[in-house]
């Protein structure tokens, strides 16, 4: 074999190993471009399984829904004055006693927001509907009008927004209505009705509901504590045991939720928040204990790990409208084994910590006092939480100083290995060649 065709033989199979390595790169591209396909793929389905479960959670609560008879609600008339005076005794009725059957899980799932603008016009289609309202009552009287029979509990109720409606509870309230006299007011729609208040004839909607309970008015977005309204707060003694649960309907709690909402809807606003906490540490620690009214409504940064299972519940009524509340326990070596408690409006990502080490931004409410499970008295600082975040790990001053020197050792490495490279292809060369000529000497 000659010199050339030697180095024909080496170029095609070198050309091969090419063509195999570009293979290789390409099949690799594929495999990674089907794979994050198939990610994507399982994340929508995973959204559209949510979604699915959420709808068929509606569709079992429509089944379980006391049953209405359509056919006694079509009768209803509000087209007129005239239709509007009228209580359609078979169809209230109905409404009446189907209503003391309902729960307000289903009014939670399945009640809608009644709007005020187009009710009139749609008023066929959205009677018997559930609807979800919230107002001031203005005016309230009982009324009796079969004898013999239960009165019931005729209200005239204004919402945060202005708009008014008639409301009918067929059982008498049992709460005060002490926020402002603000009320839930659950019901099935019935018509447009007509009546004389004050000795003046007007047209509101008119729902049927089992009962009023209290609710509050919406609180406005605020991006500061109110300190004089913190100051009603009260500590927990040390030495009793409390249900955590009852922090849940605390209104300082939801004062403080609205600032925490407030801040942290902006990364400008929240950044102004969080710009001096408060460290929390063993010393800070005993001194909250000590006189937690100095700190009340303070801004905090709380460090540590989740302890237990985190937990998003429904929430109760609340200035913020909100359908959930956030708890978590984090535990921290800095302040020995006092567990700090966590709260956040709506559904906070407390469980995305997993038990790596999290820093949080709150304000402090108060000090929650129980009984731990060795039977010790124990109190633990409650906070609203605006943000969380995984902390940087720990850079020395030289750490840049560092870098460089390894970085340059890796380059001086690679140039001594191409050089190397370069010189191992040489001698390859050089041997191939005296190869070459020992043969060629042999042949001659």
């Amino acid at each position: 074999m000659d010199k050339k065709e030697l180095r024909r033989k080496m170029a095609v199979e070198a050309a091969a190993k090419d063509k195999k390595r570009l293979i290789l790169a390409i099949g690799g591209l594929i495999l990674c471009i089907a794979v994050l396909f198939m990610l994507n793929k399982k994340a929508n389905e995973a959204g559209d399984r949510i979604v699915d479960q959420k709808r068929e959670a509606a569709a079992a609560f429509t089944e379980l829904l006391p049953k209405l008879d359509y056919s006694i609600l079509d009768k209803v008339k509000d087209k007129t004055d005239s239709d509007r005076v009228i209580l359609e005794p078979d169809a209230f009725r109905m409404l009446s006693e189907k209503s003391q059957e309902m729960i307000n899980s289903w009014f939670n799932v399945l009640g809608k927001e009644f709007d005020f603008l187009t009710g009139r016009e749609k008023a066929p289609e959205l009677r018997g509907g559930l609807f979800r309202l919230r107002g001031e009552l203005i005016d309230a009287r009982p009324l009796t009008r079969v004898e013999g029979e239960e009165p019931e509990y005729w209200c005239q109720i204004r919402t945060d927004d202005g708009a008014e409606f008639f409301y009918v509870s067929v059982l008498m309230p049992t709460e005060l209505f002490v926020h402002d006299n603000f009320v839930l007011a659950d019901g099935y729609f019935f018509k447009y009705y007509r009546q004389k208040v004050d000795g003046d004839w007007i047209t509101l909607p008119l729902f049927v509901g089992r009962q009023l309970v209290p609710s509050w008015p919406r609180a406005e977005p605020r991006s500061e504590p109110d300190m004089a309204y913190l100051a009603g707060v009260r500590d927990q003694p040390i030495g009793t045991h409390n249900d955590v649960e009852q922090l849940n309907t605390r209104p300082e709690l939801w004062h403080l939720a609205n600032v925490a909402r407030t801040v942290a809807a902006t990364p400008e606003s929240l950044a102004e928040a969080i710009k001096e906490p408060l460290v929390m540490d063993w010393d800070l620690l005993k001194l909250v204990s000590e006189s937690p009214e100095i700190y009340r409504g303070r801004m905090f940064q709380i460090g540590g790990i989740i302890r237990g299972t985190p937990a998003t519940v429904r929430a109760t009524e609340n200035p913020l409208r909100e359908t959930q509340i956030s708890s978590a326990w984090i535990r921290n070596d800095s302040v020995g084994d006092v567990l700090l408690h966590l709260k956040a409006p709506g559904e906070f990502p407390f469980s995305e910590a997993g038990l790596k080490p999290t820093v949080y931004h709150g304000y402090f409410l108060m000090l929650w006092a129980y009984h731990d499970s060795q039977e010790i008295p124990r109190r633990s600082p409650v906070f609203v939480v605006v943000d969380s975040f995984s902390p940087e790990p720990y850079t020395p001053p030289f750490a840049g100083q560092m870098v460089l020197m390894f970085l340059g050792i890796a380059v001086a490495i690679g140039f001594l290995l191409l050089w190397l490279v370069r010189k191992d292809r040489r001698n390859s060369e050089i041997a191939m060649q005296k190869m070459l000529d020992r043969r060629n000497n042999r042949r001659d």
